[in-house]
């Protein structure tokens, strides 16, 4: 009962790739993250930057009853939403072009036989 157990376990996690898979992709997505950020924060954060009164997008606040609104960094993670929805979309859209010019190099092998 327990080798079973353990085989099934040892198929789940290796052979499947259900858990492997989610792994690879845990660490693709953080090293995805860590250059969205490197792009956000050292690229284009320093262009908008003269664009502030004070001088730094990070610290830019809105007064509200005694505390503040960090607008700054509400800015900054929409703009690093966008950059990873647009690399994304194009990473995407390679693979898609990709996909079809096999399938079209497919039908060309084919159509000679």
């Amino acid at each position: 009962m327990l080798k079973r157990w353990f085989r099934e376990f040892g198929e789940f996690f290796f052979a499947k790739g259900n858990a492997l898979n989610l792994a690879i992709a845990v660490v693709v997505g953080t090293q995805f993250q860590q250059i969205v950020d490197v792009i956000s924060k050292d690229l284009l954060m320093p262009l908008i930057n003269p664009l502030v009164r004070g001088g730094n997008w990070q610290d830019l606040v809105i007064p509200y009853f005694g505390g503040g609104i960090a607008i700054g960094r509400i800015i900054n993670v929409g703009i690093n939403s966008l950059l990873v929805g647009w690399s994304l979309f194009v990473i995407v859209k390679l693979i898609n072009r990709a996909e079809r010019l096999l399938s079209k190099g497919d039908q060309a092998d084919l159509d000679s036989v």
